[in-house]
């Protein structure tokens, strides 16, 4: 039962690092926010432990996000309301201490949530925040759900939400699906058609949209899944309705 489990590093770091900031107002127009350090350290490691105890297990690799993301040669305006989001104040060099730290993982061009995908599988565990780790067959624990325990992913249950990001799009990674569909409207989609790719592509033409443009947000909902990376020539074997 000591399954690996893969750990999203960007997501403990930032709880950590903004669970610790102090924000000081001199005026209304005047804030300081400070981090200590070492209380970031102290509270990651923390988060990190609580997790592999929880699950029952010493075996864990954290995985960390690139500076550089294949989406954007997808679609180049992929997260891009991100770019001004407000970042931790504490010292960025406290991630390479992480990275040195502890066992990790990051390959270029690909986010946290590919790298687990790609790793996933029989034995091992993914641990992360983040919906989209829906998408991935295996197992899954959420940390902010601990009484959820460990929860099993189908390869169909992994589809069928695929699917669904892809017809509704998402607002936090800046992708649109198809306008004024939204969870409801797609799982009425889903569940009267079928969770299939035809199904898909009928939605987007329905609202005057191409297969072209649903073929984009798939490819840009899509978290990788094992075998769809190129170690060879670097870079996603991205997915097309011929894989299915």
């Amino acid at each position: 039962m000591n399954k690996l489990v893969l750990i999203d590093g960007d997501i403990l770091y930032n709880k950590a690092a903004f669970s610790c900031e102090d924000t000081f107002d001199f005026s209304p127009d005047h804030t300081v926010r400070s981090a200590d350090s070492r209380a970031v350290v102290d509270l990651f490691h923390h988060m990190l432990t609580r997790i592999l105890d929880t699950i029952g297990t010493t075996r864990f690799l954290v995985c960390w996000t690139s500076t550089t993301n294949f989406r954007h040669d997808v679609d180049p305006t992929y997260k891009q309301q991100r770019a001004n989001a407000r970042r931790p104040v504490v010292n960025p060099e406290v991630v390479n201490c992480f990275k040195s730290r502890y066992p990790s993982t990051l390959i270029n061009h690909l986010e946290a949530d590919d790298v687990m995908g790609l790793l996933s599988g029989p034995g091992t565990i993914i641990a992360s925040d983040d919906k989209d780790m829906r998408t991935i067959p295996g197992q899954l624990y959420i940390p902010r759900k601990p009484g959820d325990g460990v929860i099993d992913i189908s390869e169909e249950d992994a589809d069928y939400f695929w699917l669904k990001q892809t017809l509704m799009g998402d607002r936090t990674d800046g992708y649109s699906g198809i306008p004024g569909v939204g969870e409801k409207k797609s799982e009425k989609y889903l569940r009267e058609y079928g969770p299939r790719w035809g199904t898909v592509v009928q939605a987007y033409q329905d609202n005057g949209l191409s297969e072209e443009d649903a073929l984009r947000t798939a490819r840009l909902a899509r978290i990788l899944r094992p075998g769809e990376w190129s170690y060879t020539l670097n870079k996603p074997i991205l997915w097309s309705p011929e894989h299915k």
